[in-house]
């Protein structure tokens, strides 16, 4: 069975990493601690011992003991008492110039010949000093002093030292404190590690290093297998985020644009407009995209209530919006050739009576008159409207509105190219059908005598005029604040829905609706569209 390792959490990493750095800073601390303090004590020492030497090598109890004229054992208390009294010296020793010990702690010794030779020195007339030799009470560290007669004559020589295992223990004392203070950095070292994990973790939401890297490559991995486009950009309008069908659409390389400014990688954009208003933008159709129809969504996104940056959503809409228009113009072109039959149907029993009466001029001339009437007004709007969905919309709602006895007419300024930037067909299509379909239903439930609608459509490089007038009996006043309301209504349950799509598609587009309405004198809809509040959005 293969055994899986899992790597260690953030929190065992970093006390692992606290310790090591702990042991590794006592070990270097405690080698250049010890070696610095060993000197320092060393120094002291020396100083102390020859200090020591060269006091107790004047005092006149080791010159009178020396000469005769004092017992040793009066000396040996002497010493002894100095030693026991003093903590930094272990051991005394005084001999004459032939080296005899007249006193040692070990009072065995005393008479005995001294078995070092660095005495030797200062007998011979140096100075105090210092000399690490096996003396005979063992291995010392110690000072060397001559001692004179009244007239300055050497008569013998004093020995102040310590054992080396004194200067052990001084290091060894000086290592456990060093080592004290390590377990207690340790100790400190393991809670702020045990610390910053918690920190680091809930900076990750929860998350170990390892895990949020791969739920974050995972997470991008997803973004970049959406077919939306998704760039985003941070407070200082610097790219943050592209994903590959967002490069794709706009023909960037994602490798150059990351991290470069907005305008730098793509001057078209207007992104950046969201961090100066901080309101979202929806379905903005983007001019600068030709030959793709792309629309997106622009939403803020803030941190800790703040503005911080920005993101755009592109969607590829070429395809589905071509399909809508085929669909779009089919739909309406059967409701046309539907109005032509059920109208040629009335004509046709028209033209039977006059014949059946005899009136055969008659019936040819209403022939000839109503192939005329027709003719016109198809031919008005195929010239003026290049817009194949919005010219079979007029056709079929012309033919719609003749059934019942209301006659629609285009105005004769009117025109709307086929590739117009405006607006994308099936929002003229929306706008203008709901608002006729009102109008016929309006105009039909009425009694007026004249029953006329008029449309209007102005188009200019600066601006987009639609226009829908009726002479219907008005807007009741109760109506008129609440009628782009979804569901206001006077037409019954489960209706109400054709102004509000008309108030969403003018506010996407960024577009102004005036209403004019006069009881028993008709109706009057606006809708226009000016170039510098144009949805054509430069993304």
């Amino acid at each position: 069975m293969m055994r899986i390792q899992t790597k260690p959490s953030i929190r065992t990493q970093l006390v692992h990493l606290s310790f090591v750095i702990v042991v590794v800073s006592i070990a270097l601390s405690l080698a250049g601690t010890l070696y610095f303090v060993l000197r320092s004590e060393q120094a002291s020492l020396d100083g102390n011992l020859l200090n020591s030497a060269s006091i107790l090598s004047q005092v006149p109890l080791l010159q009178d003991a020396l000469q005769g004229e004092l017992p040793l054992d009066e000396l040996a208390d002497y010493l002894d008492d100095t030693i026991r009294q003093t903590s930094d010296i272990d051991l005394i020793l005084v001999g004459d110039t032939d080296s005899i010990l007249f006193y040692v702690p070990d009072r065995t010794l005393i008479g005995t010949p001294y078995s070092g030779t660095a005495q030797e020195r200062v007998l011979a007339g140096g100075g105090p000093y210092t000399y690490n030799e096996t003396g005979p009470m063992g291995s010392d560290h110690s000072a060397y002093a001559p001692i004179r007669d009244g007239a300055g004559n050497v008569i013998g020589f004093i020995i102040v030292g310590v054992y080396f295992r004194s200067m052990a223990q001084v290091a060894l004392r000086t290592a456990l404190r060093l080592i004290a203070v390590g377990l207690v950095a340790a100790v400190l070292g393991s809670l702020l590690a045990q610390r910053l994990s918690r920190s680091i973790k809930e900076s990750l939401l929860g998350y170990e290093p390892d895990a949020f890297a791969r739920r974050f490559h995972q997470r991008e991995d997803i973004l970049d297998a959406l077919e939306e486009g998704i760039l985003a950009i941070d407070g200082d309008q610097t790219i943050i985020f592209l994903n590959t069908s967002a490069a794709e659409m706009l023909s960037l390389d994602r490798g150059e644009v990351l991290g470069r400014p907005l305008h730098q990688a793509y001057p078209n954009s207007t992104l950046d407009r969201i961090l100066r208003t901080g309101q979202p933008e929806y379905n903005v159709s983007m001019s600068s995209l030709k030959e793709i129809r792309v629309l997106a969504d622009r939403l803020p996104l803030y941190d800790d209530g703040k503005l911080a940056g920005a993101v755009s959503i592109f969607r590829n809409r070429t395809e589905l919006t071509r399909m809508a228009d085929d669909l779009t113009g089919v739909r309406h072109m059967v409701d046309a050739m539907r109005a032509y039959t059920h109208e040629f149907l009335n004509k046709l029993h028209v033209i039977l009576g006059l014949l059946q009466i005899g009136e055969p001029e008659k019936a040819q001339q209403y022939i000839m008159d109503t192939s005329q009437t027709h003719r016109e007004a198809v031919g008005r709007i195929m010239s003026q409207i290049h817009q194949p969905s919005v010219a079979a919309l007029l056709v079929g709602k012309t033919s719609r509105a003749n059934e019942l006895g209301i006659r629609l007419v285009l105005g004769r300024e009117s025109s709307l190219r086929e590739d117009s930037p405006w607006l994308p067909p099936d929002a003229y299509v929306t706008i203008l059908g709901n608002l006729i379909e009102n109008a016929i239903e309006i105009l039909n439930q009425s009694r007026s005598s004249t029953k006329e609608i008029s449309v209007s459509i102005r188009e200019s490089e600066e601006s987009l005029l639609l226009c829908v007038e009726d002479t219907g009996p008005g807007i009741p006043p109760a109506l008129r604040q609440t009628m782009f309301q979804r569901g206001a209504t006077s037409k019954g349950r489960g209706r109400g829905t054709g102004l509000a799509l008309v108030q969403e598609i003018a506010e996407a587009y960024h577009g102004e609706i005036r209403v004019e309405s006069e009881s028993g004198v008709g109706t009057s809809f606006f809708l226009s569209f000016c170039r510098e509040s144009s949805p054509e959005s430069k993304e």
